[in-house]
């Protein structure tokens, strides 16, 4: 939802731009079908003739870059929307609270079920116990960043364009903000008490602790969550025989054979450790969860903040190489509340 009052001319041109942000090429114009090369020259053009309106990139900063911060800034909001929010792993595991949309700011948290007792009735001294209501909890706030720089020359001849700038800080953001997503679980895996913790390589064993959470919970049915090395891992110790046919095809196109039990099994993605070529998250685990159960908690505000020029935005400073600052801020909030009542599984 774009909260920034363009002008018709730079609607269009905010249009255009998140098209090409989105990877979206359909778009019309003048009744016909153009390419991703047309569609870039046609945007360079629409900005030429009505943002900078004849002068100089160079100049169009130092004279009149505040159209661009906003359509950088509505762009980059925009599209983290889009593509985190609507992701099947966010939908099954993230309670997203978007402020930009008016949601309010604090997250609840169940309590635990009651001990239901028996007596032989006739009398009021029996044992009690509080009701836990439950929390509301609050997220911290936090910025995250990108700050890059490229030759002032490369966007003085267009080979450095908008879009393209906007497609690498976008995306960046947006994996920066998934891979966060994904290395919740394994942030807690410590956390997890050890009633409901349990180590092993059977059926039997993840059985047993699937029984004990859905027992303790009073679950209808269980999401066990791990990474597809993990749940290869179930797969294997599940004989052959007791496939389903469609457990075998899943396995085959996807390595996890999709339900196990009456239980579904939900892939965590996979990502790398910051700055190297090795696994972050734990193929070993796997998260035993109730069926609808939201443990990761992500607050969304909207607030995205640039900053483009060849210094600083009142000039007070100024690069002697002749570069170009671009720096994208946006700001979130994330955390995990552990269910009363879910498992770890480790494979031995």
């Amino acid at each position: 939802m774009v909260k920034t009052k363009f002008t018709t001319e730079n609607e269009k041109i905010y249009d255009l731009t998140l098209d090409l942000a989105r990877g979206d090429f359909s778009l019309h114009i003048d009744k016909d079908k153009v390419s991703k090369k047309d569609l870039e020259s046609y945007l360079r053009d629409k900005i030429n003739g009505d943002i900078l309106k004849g002068a100089t990139l160079f100049q169009a900063f130092r004279r009149n870059n505040l159209v661009i911060y906003e359509i950088v800034e509505e762009v980059v909001n925009t599209t983290i929307g889009e593509n985190i929010f609507n992701s099947p792993f966010v939908e099954n595991f993230v309670e997203v609270k978007n402020r930009a949309l008016g949601d309010t700011t604090s997250f609840y948290t169940e309590g635990g079920l009651l001990t239901v007792s028996r007596f032989a009735g006739n009398r009021w001294d029996t044992n009690r116990q509080a009701i836990d209501l439950g929390s509301e909890i609050t997220l911290p706030k936090e910025w995250i960043y990108i700050h890059v720089y490229d030759e002032l020359e490369r966007f003085l001849t267009g080979i450095t364009s908008i879009d393209k700038l906007l497609d690498v800080v976008y995306k960046s953001v947006n994996k920066y903000i998934k891979d966060r997503i994904y290395t919740q679980f394994q942030s807690v895996a410590n956390a997890f008490p050890s009633d409901f913790a349990a180590t092993g390589n059977s059926e039997e064993a993840v059985g047993k602790l699937c029984d004990k959470v859905q027992a303790a919970g009073g679950y209808e049915n269980l999401t066990i969550a791990g990474t597809k090395g993990a749940l290869r891992k179930l797969a294997n110790i599940v004989p052959d025989k007791m496939f389903a046919n469609s457990q075998k095809e899943a396995k085959a196109m996807t390595g996890s054979i999709a339900d196990w039990e009456g239980n579904r099994l939900m892939v965590i993605p996979q990502t790398l450790k910051s700055g190297t070529f090795d696994l972050a998250l734990d193929d070993n685990k796997l998260f035993i969860l109730g069926g609808d159960t939201k443990p990761i908690k992500l607050e969304w505000f909207g607030d995205t903040r640039s900053d483009i020029g060849t210094g600083t935005i009142d000039g007070s400073k100024r690069n002697s190489d002749a570069t170009i600052d671009v720096q994208v801020q946006t700001l979130m909030g994330m955390g995990f509340v552990l269910p009363v009542y879910a498992g770890l599984f480790t494979f031995s």
